[in-house]
């Protein structure tokens, strides 16, 4: 979504406005969509969730299994779940840190994408009062992106527990299309339920004690929705055992098993 970064200044952009609208035609090429603690049972329900393969990365809800394409988004905009992801609602405004001399601690600034459609229409509320002050309809968007930023530490806190205590594997999903055409999803970790079976109880009670349990069990709970929803729509046969000859979705190993959703 994010073409373009640049800082939010009054001195620059004092007569931006911002227009609200339920379009989401801006992230019809999101396949991935960022995620927090904080919403994990409203995403379990209707998104699979999947660990990219960087450390540092948050849990993400999977939108779609095709390059550029958001099962979620329908041809005319609309959002095609009840809830929508807090990443995909922040846009066109985030916050990110500007490095500073060395020593000083990095400084957070808003930053927007000043190609967002958001920015384009004259109707919009303005984002600066006269004096250069932010709008209440600006201070409730900061209010937002603050109470995001401050549940992504723990967030990653969660992934780098689940990583450390060996649970999660890396893994590849392959989709068949009726053509024959074979499409692979790469670079996402999924939790080995074997290996998690296997944790002893003082690591069992380690994952417990770092909050992570939660992330966990939503996760295996989301896949679930591999045969419902907007996925499930587009590829009704995903509940299919992954594996099967004739599936047209697979893993490429046999440490998900889908064949207890059909």
């Amino acid at each position: 979504m994010f073409k373009t970064q640049i800082p939010l200044t009054f001195a620059q952009h004092r007569d931006l406005r911002v227009f609200e609208s339920n379009d989401y035609s801006y992230a019809k090429a999101e396949t991935l969509a960022p995620l927090v603690l904080d919403e994990l049972g409203d995403i379990a329900r209707e998104y699979p969730i999947i660990f990219p393969d960087n450390q540092s990365d948050l849990p993400s809800a999977l939108l779609g299994l095709e390059p550029g394409k958001n099962a979620y988004v329908a041809d005319d905009g609309r959002w095609l779940a009840t809830y929508i992801p807090s990443s995909i609602r922040r846009y066109p405004f985030l916050f990110g840190s500007v490095e500073q001399p060395e020593g000083e601690q990095k400084r957070m600034l808003v930053f927007f994408d000043p190609d967002a459609p958001h920015l384009k229409n004259p109707s919009g509320h303005p984002v600066f009062t006269p004096e250069g002050e932010l709008t209440p309809h600006m201070q409730r968007r900061m209010q937002f992106l603050e109470n995001l930023q401050k549940k992504i530490p723990k967030t990653r806190a969660a992934v780098v527990a689940l990583a450390a205590s060996g649970v999660l594997a890396e893994r590849s999903i392959v989709i068949r299309k009726s053509d024959g055409q074979r499409h692979q999803i790469k670079g996402l970790r999924v939790v080995d339920e074997k290996k998690f079976n296997e944790l002893t109880d003082a690591d069992f009670n380690a994952l417990r004690r770092s909050g992570a349990l939660t992330l966990l069990y939503a996760h295996l709970l989301s896949w679930a929705n591999f045969r419902q929803g907007p996925i499930g729509g587009k590829y009704p046969d995903l509940a299919a055992k992954a594996g099967g000859n004739n599936a047209p979705f697979q893993f490429e190993s046999d440490v998900l098993d889908l064949s207890h959703l059909s």
